[in-house]
């Protein structure tokens, strides 16, 4: 964890123990922060934050205070309380795998690694979030209705999605890719499922140099569509096969 990371969490967590106090149970580092693939400015800090119990008004009160920390330093909070932490695996089970991959507890002394996750779940949710994302793309195709401008701007938007998507189809074959960059996980994707993702390669450069750069924006979400779908199918065919 760098320097800047760690003095972002120590002021989050100062803000957690102001709002929850003795409901605060635990806070974990997850995802690239804790897998030593973060990239400042562009990775999120996702933190796990489990509590005894809250309320709509403690946590309206920690965006009042924490708002602007949160998206200063991107710090991405995944709030649960302990019976749910413990009883939600099946239904997110991408997330699930981040945090047993690769974690590093700020606060408290949760023993996450008793958490299991099914490979059928996490077939299901993978399957779930890619035909969500074809059917995203070809919503916001009718809605443009051909202006590229903001089609542009929502498939630039798309450049965070695939990095999730990949670590799960990854783990789904049974390989970890932990510490890899976006670009190594990619080809890996890439040789593992027999499909070309030039097209999200080319979205986490533009993620990482932060510019939106013309992408004849219909062409390219048509790269992104033929993409996906052969990743559906190929993740649907796995239906039964992952127990």
């Amino acid at each position: 964890m760098d320097e800047k990371t760690k003095a972002a969490l120590t002021e989050f967590t100062a803000r957690l123990k102001e709002v929850f106090a003795g409901d605060l149970l635990a806070i974990v580092l997850y995802g690239s922060a804790a897998a030593g693939s973060y990239f400042d400015g562009v990775s999120d800090i996702n933190v796990l934050v489990i509590l005894g119990k809250c309320s709509a008004a403690q946590l309206s009160l920690l965006g009042k205070t924490a708002g602007t920390l949160l998206r200063k330093y991107r710090i991405s909070p995944f709030i649960m309380t302990h019976e749910e932490f413990n009883t939600a695996s099946d239904v997110f089970p991408l997330e699930y795998c981040d945090i047993l991959e690769a974690n590093e507890i700020v606060y408290g002394n949760e023993e996450i690694t008793k958490i299991t996750v099914g490979k059928e779940n996490l077939r299901l949710q993978l399957e779930e979030k890619l035909r969500g994302a074809v059917s995203d793309i070809r919503g916001m195709l009718i809605k443009t209705g051909g202006n590229e401008r903001p089609l542009e701007k929502f498939i630039f938007g798309l450049s965070s999605f695939g990095a999730l998507i990949f670590r799960g189809l990854m783990r789904l074959r049974e390989k970890s890719v932990t510490g890899l960059d976006a670009e190594a996980t990619i080809a890996l994707v890439e040789k593992e499922y027999g499909v070309s993702l030039e097209a999200f390669s080319v979205l986490n450069r533009l993620r990482q140099d932060k510019k939106i750069h013309p992408l004849k924006p219909t062409a390219f979400a048509e790269t992104l569509l033929e993409a996906l779908c052969v990743l559906v199918r190929k993740v649907d065919a796995m239906d039964g096969k992952t127990k």
